[in-house]
């Protein structure tokens, strides 16, 4: 009869997947890529518990060993690195406007390099000297490798924030486009560390010509199926062939970068973008509508898949009072990182850093939510013999971040964004408005920015309160007591325009 260990693995997780996403939905309504590994790491505590209470009587055997095994042998890196992380790519490199990349590259190329390296490099050290101050040692290149992995923001994670965020157009263009962009740096800063860690020679002269051709291969590749996919689309079609293309798209580029030893992210990120961006001139509105909630679709089933999956990790953890205090203290390391490298990265581009909106960074720096990347680079290497004694470190850590970020991150992004960008509708009671009064703090100015829309549906971004930047009373004038101002002052009004200029990052 055969074997059907495949299709039981797969009915458990499904069944797993529909119950954390139906729970989510109709019990939590948080964002799914938040919402959803929460969920599953409450089911996998009470299946433990369940198991740890009637798992052995006469009645039901389970057993935890068989579980923790079936775990232990899938291979993560494989499902996520070398499988769904194309389609997940491609999806959003469709939908992502070449104009946009144009208008952001400086910032986006920023963040998705040099801050994510610096990030790398501050965590590895600053948890380095907390492990040293605990007792607890472990080595310089063992955090530097789980620097590397969590340096890099997730693209499911930041989707499914920006869904719940109403974010201005130029922030959202940057997070996803980070998140889209640095998959290659933090993928080929990890494989680095870890050839070192394996006894492997490393030049920095040699890692940066390997990134590069790792690069430019991948641009090759990623231009090469876009064209051919082009070509494929012209002429009459089925909508099943049209969405076969875009698989075809997903698949073949991703496939043959990792053939050719270059990045398989960024071959199809850039044949997603050339198709996306040109495809409106071969296909109808509705073929383009139907090919993207086809994506859209897939997207939310690997999402819910995959944080499942993430979730199911727990039973192979072996979580105690330490470990938790450790990867609490990481998360906190992490964030404190994050913001540090960004801001010392945009230093030498002051031709960038000077426009910059009022508040960017900081929202760009706590809106970087990790996911399923970091914890597939960790899962993939945690049971080596070099990196086997620390892996419940590896894996805790990384876990407890993963966690951490989303309902820190994630969750808490709105307040962040309130505090910049003026919300008659932010909360003022309670925790929330607590929450809330903190964030404001971060804005020690007190300027906030108001987006509206002009009467062809553009996006303006103007100073909601210029009294903020007076030196004088007399520079601005209540016009009728309810709060909004007259600017008299010539200076001011100037200082305002500059400020409102849609050319600023």
């Amino acid at each position: 009869m055969g074997s059907y260990s495949f299709l039981q693995v797969f009915t458990v997780v499904f069944a797993l997947s529909i119950a954390t996403t139906l729970f989510n939905k109709r019990a939590l309504g948080l964002p799914a890529a938040i919402g959803v590994p929460i969920v599953s790491a409450i089911f996998v505590f009470l299946l433990q518990w369940a198991v740890s209470l009637f798992g052995h009587n006469d009645y039901i055997h389970i057993n935890i060993d068989e579980i923790e095994k079936a775990v232990r042998t899938f291979n993560f890196y494989d499902f996520l690195i070398n499988g769904v992380i194309c389609f997940i790519l491609t999806s959003s490199a469709l939908k992502f406007k070449i104009t946009d990349l144009r208008a952001y590259f400086k910032p986006i190329a920023i963040l998705a390099s040099i801050a994510l390296i610096l990030c790398a490099i501050f965590f590895g050290l600053a948890l380095y000297g907390y492990q040293v101050a605990t007792g607890h040692k472990v080595g310089i290149l063992v955090l530097l490798l789980l620097g590397a992995a969590l340096g890099a923001t997730d693209p499911i994670g930041i989707k499914g924030v920006l869904s719940s965020v109403k974010a201005p157009h130029h922030l959202m263009v940057k997070l996803e486009g980070e998140s889209l962009f640095n998959d290659a740096v933090c993928i080929a800063l990890f494989m680095a560390i870890l050839g070192v860690i394996k006894g492997k020679d490393f030049t920095v002269g040699a890692a940066l010509a390997n990134l590069g051709y790792e690069i430019a291969v991948a641009v090759l590749i990623g231009w090469a199926f876009g064209w051919l996919v082009l070509r494929m689309l012209k002429g009459k079609h089925e909508m099943e062939s049209l969405i076969l293309s875009t698989a075809f798209l997903a698949t073949g580029s991703y496939l043959v970068a990792l053939y050719a030893h270059a990045s398989g992210p960024i071959a199809c990120v850039i044949g997603g973008l050339m198709v996306g961006n040109r495809w409106q001139e071969i296909l109808s509105e509705q073929e383009v509508s139907e090919v993207n909630h086809f994506w859209h679709t897939v997207e939310g089933i690997i999402n819910s898949f995959l944080f499942t999956l993430i979730g199911m990790e727990l039973f192979i953890i072996d979580f105690h009072a330490s470990l938790l205090i450790g990867g609490v203290v990481a998360f906190v390391i992490l964030h404190i990182c994050r913001f540090a490298a960004n801001f010392l990265a945009f230093i030498p581009f002051r031709n960038v850093k000077s426009k910059s909106y009022h508040g960017s960074l900081t929202i760009l720096s706590w809106g970087g939510v990790r996911g399923g990347i970091s914890l597939a680079l960790i899962l993939a290497v945690a049971n080596m013999p070099q990196l086997a004694h620390h892996s419940d470190i590896l894996i805790g850590y990384t876990f407890i971040c993963v966690l951490l970020s989303g309902l820190v991150c994630g969750l808490g992004l709105p307040g962040v964004m309130n505090a910049f960008y003026y919300n008659p509708d932010e909360p003022k009671t309670g925790f929330s408005g607590w929450y809330q009064r903190l964030c404001h703090k971060m804005n020690r100015s007190g300027l906030q920015y108001v987006v509206t829309e002009d009467a062809n549906g553009k996006e303006n971004i103007i100073v909601y309160n210029p009294e903020c930047l007076a030196t004088e009373p007399e520079e601005v004038t209540d016009v009728d007591g309810d709060g909004v101002v007259e600017i008299n002052d010539a200076e001011l009004a100037a200082k305002v325009r500059r400020l409102e200029d849609p050319n600023n990052f």
